[in-house]
C-alpha cells in the first residue's frame, strides 16, 4: 500500500531560525505544570507476566503507559509515585514501573505502569495521579522543545484512553546532532505515540511506516505536505520514531493515516496529528 502526494516547497527565502536547546528553563504556571501529564493509555488487561517484568509472582498484569511532555529523571522514579483510580473509585498502586524500552537520550517521556488497574468492562481506569516526588529533567542538546525541572507531585490526568481504543500521537519535536539517527535528508522530526505500536497492514514492516506519515510546513499561511524519505529509530519495541525529511522548509506538524499501526491489544490507530514542539520562550 502506498500514497501519492504532490510535494513542493515554498520558494520564499526565509532566514533559518536559530535552534534553541536546553536554555529555555523558567517559571511555569500551575496550569502548564498540570499539562505536563499528557495521557495514560490502558494498553493491556491481564496480559503481562509479573514474574518476568516485575520479578514478583502476581499472575498476569495490566500495562498502562503514562505520557509526559517533559523528560523524566529516572533516578526519582518509583512505583509509589503513582495511583490509578478506576471507575468505582478504587485506588490502585502499580506493582512496578519502568521507562524501558523508551529510555534512550531524547526520549524518557513515557512510564510503563504494571499492576492491576481495573477491568475494561466493569471498572476501567479513569484517572492517574502522581503522588510522589517525581521530577522532570533537562532536555539534551539537539532537542527543539524547552527544558523544565519540575516536581510533578500532585498532578493528575483523566485523559485515560480505554483498552478498545487505538494509539495516537502525543509528542513531536525536531532533533539534530548526536540524537539524529537519520543518514539522509535535511531535517529530522521525532514523534511519540501514547502506547507501543507495530505495523497494522499485513506485510508491512516498521521500515515501511514512513509512507503513512505526512509532515507539514507553512507557506504564505497554507500548510504544505511533505512525505518523509525514510524512518529510523525502529525495531526497538518502543513508542518513538524519527522521520527523515528532504525538504528544507521547517516541518511544523505531523499526521499519520488511519489503520496503519496497532497497539499491543491489536487496536488500529485513527487518523492522528500533532504539532511539532519548539522552544520559543
Amino acid at each position: 500500500m502506498s500514497i501519492i502526494i504532490l510535494l513542493f516547497s515554498c520558494n520564499k527565502k526565509e532566514d533559518p531560525q536559530e535552534q534553541v536547546t536546553n536554555d529555555c528553563t523558567g517559571e511555569y504556571a500551575s496550569e502548564e505544570i498540570q499539562d505536563t501529564l499528557v495521557s495514560a493509555f490502558f494498553g493491556l488487561d491481564n496480559a503481562l507476566p509479573s514474574l518476568f517484568l516485575c520479578n514478583q509472582q502476581a499472575g498476569l498484569l495490566d500495562g498502562m503507559p503514562v505520557n509526559f511532555k517533559f523528560p523524566l529523571d529516572a533516578s526519582s522514579l518509583s512505583e509509589t509515585d503513582f495511583e490509578v483510580i478506576d471507575s468505582l473509585g478504587n485506588i490502585h498502586t502499580p506493582i512496578c514501573v519502568s521507562m524501558a524500552p523508551a529510555d534512550e537520550n531524547g526520549e524518557n517521556r513515557t512510564v510503563l505502569l504494571l499492576g492491576e488497574f481495573g477491568t475494561a468492562v466493569i471498572n476501567p481506569p479513569v484517572e492517574v495521579r502522581v503522588v510522589g516526588d517525581l521530577f522532570t529533567t533537562d532536555t539534551f542538546s539537539g532537542e527543539s522543545v524547552c527544558s523544565a525541572i519540575i516536581n510533578l507531585n500532585g498532578i493528575t490526568t483523566t485523559n485515560v484512553i480505554p483498552l478498545a481504543d487505538g494509539p495516537s500521537l502525543f509528542f513531536a519535536q525536531r532533533i539534530d546532532g548526536n540524537l539524529n539517527e537519520c543518514n539522509s535528508g535535511t531535517q529530522t522530526v521525532q514523534v511519540a505515540w501514547n502506547g507501543g505500536i507495530t505495523p497494522f497492514i499485513g506485510g508491512d514492516t516498521e521500515s515501511d511506516l514512513f509512507q503513512y506519515y505526512v509532515g507539514y510546513s507553512y507557506c504564505s499561511g497554507d500548510l504544505i505536505p511533505h512525505v518523509p524519505i525514510s524512518i529510523v529509530d525502529i525495531n526497538d519495541n518502543d513508542n518513538f520514531h524519527q522521520l527523515c525529511f528532504s525538504t528544507s522548509d521547517e516541518i511544523v506538524k505531523i499526521s499519520m493515516m488511519a489503520n496503519t499501526v496497532e497497539d499491543p491489544n491489536h487496536d488500529p490507530n485513527l487518523y492522528s496529528e500533532i504539532d511539532v514542539g519548539s522552544c520559543t520562550e
